[in-house]
């Protein structure tokens, strides 16, 4: 399901990119080295098939709230 209406305030989101050289990933601490992110224990790529390789994903920006929100595919490692 893709997001049109913020889930906090009701408002129209707007679709853009978050964009990294290195891959876009979430991690449970923060890495020493930005670019080691996809070697933490239990990361997960946000990769959502906006760009071919994991560099580029989907987001959606409130700008009332000023929360931005990814939808991701599973890709557990």
């Amino acid at each position: 399901m893709k997001l049109s209406e913020c889930p906090y305030c009701g408002k129209e989101m707007e679709r853009g990119f978050i964009q990294c050289r290195d891959g876009v990933y979430w991690t449970k601490k923060k890495q020493f080295i930005a670019a080691l992110s996809s070697w933490g224990k239990g990361c997960v790529s946000l990769a959502n098939g906006a760009a071919i390789s994991s560099s580029a994903v989907y987001a959606y920006k409130c700008d009332s709230c000023k929360k931005v929100i990814i939808d991701y595919f599973a890709d557990d490692k």
